[in-house]
């Protein structure tokens, strides 16, 4: 018989196998006894007889011979009983694996999160639960809300934070954080007169943007044309950071999460004041699939970021 025909065989052999005779069969050695061996497994001796002559015809050879005081291993036997120790502790190392991602010990967990998110608590959050859960590998990307709606609704994030505001028809949300606006200025600017401000009066007023897809710049385009009034956008950034910068340049005004914004006034030359609109508290959601549907790991971390503030 040729090399190539001997592994197909053996191949074919194993995959034949099954742990339980297997198990049987070691029992049968160790116990010198198939009666014993069938009392040690919890299996009847018709059906414990009945696995191991099964066992033998799958690989073609005798494990066992019989004599009146029990039984005892064949060369075969003896052969089988070599491999047995490597791949039960296999299989036993398999299965605590598996246990550990049924309950959520293990995984990968990709998460999405939009700007507002991972500027404000988020980074904290994370910050605490993977010492906690050492096993759990995470991975996380900042996204437009509606990419992260998408990525989710597609299953290539399994949790999303974002904007309550977009709609997200077929998925869970649940409330997770609110997100302040408020008013950034430059130092000295008149506007700094104020207590307080209102959307319309910024209008005609020089205003740092963000990128079109992202869900603030969408709302607050919203609602200015709701006012009868366009923003005067005189440039368009893409990120918090390059909104507080222009700002601080004294290229206009903008409006951030409170997160991102009152850290900074005493840091930058730029200053804050409340945005006195209703829509200035925002709601921040989280984002899955249908709950009994997800894993175990991406279920522990929704637990974990659900947790009162």
């Amino acid at each position: 018989m040729s090399e190539a025909r001997t592994r197909r065989r053996i191949g074919a052999a194993a995959r034949r196998l099954d742990p339980v005779s297997l198990r049987l069969f070691r029992a049968a050695v160790e116990e010198r006894s198939l009666a014993q061996a069938a009392e040690r497994e919890a299996i009847a001796l018709s059906a414990a007889s009945r696995r191991i002559a099964e066992l033998e015809a799958r690989l073609g050879t005798a494990l066992l011979r019989r004599h009146d005081r029990g039984v005892a291993p064949t060369a075969a036997g003896e052969v089988l009983m070599t491999h047995l120790a490597t791949l039960f502790d296999l299989l036993d190392r398999i299965g605590a694996d598996m246990d550990a991602f049924a309950a959520g010990a293990r995984g990968h967990v990709r998460l999405q999160a939009n700007m507002s998110a991972v500027s404000s608590v988020l980074p904290e959050a994370l910050a605490g639960f993977l010492p906690a859960h050492p096993g759990i590998r995470l991975t996380l990307e900042e996204r437009y809300s509606a990419d992260i709606l998408h990525a989710v609704r597609t299953g290539s994030a399994d949790i999303g934070l974002l904007s309550g505001t977009e709609r997200a028809a077929g998925l869970h949300l649940l409330p997770w954080r609110e997100d302040r606006l408020v008013v950034l200025l430059p130092e000295g600017h008149a506007l700094l007169a104020r207590d307080a401000l209102r959307l319309a009066d910024l209008d005609g007023v020089d205003f740092v943007g963000q990128s079109p897809e992202t869900a603030l710049q969408k709302l607050f385009r919203r609602q200015a044309a709701a006012l009868g009034m366009a923003l005067h956008e005189r440039v368009n950034v893409s990120g918090f950071d390059g909104v507080r910068r222009m700002v601080e340049a004294g290229l206009g005004v903008a409006i951030l999460p409170a997160t991102a914004a009152l850290p900074y006034a005493g840091l930058m030359r730029i200053a804050t004041r409340p945005l006195a609109e209703d829509w200035a508290r925002r709601p921040l959601v989280l984002c899955t699939r249908e709950p009994a549907t997800l894993p175990a790991a991406v279920k522990v971390l929704v637990a974990y970021l659900l947790r009162p503030a």
